[in-house]
């Protein structure tokens, strides 16, 4: 059980530096839509 609660664990911070990835990409873009990179943050969190 604490073997799956770590991978599950594990995938969900993976997922949460992505979302931050593309949080940090998009709002870099001169022309990035600004309400995406407000919902990458968000999951982020």
């Amino acid at each position: 059980m604490a073997d799956n609660l770590a991978r599950l664990t594990r995938e969900w911070l993976t997922k949460a530096v992505h979302d931050l990835q593309n949080a940090r990409i998009v709002s870099a873009t001169p022309d990035g839509p600004l309400d995406t990179a407000i919902y990458h943050c968000q999951q982020a969190a």
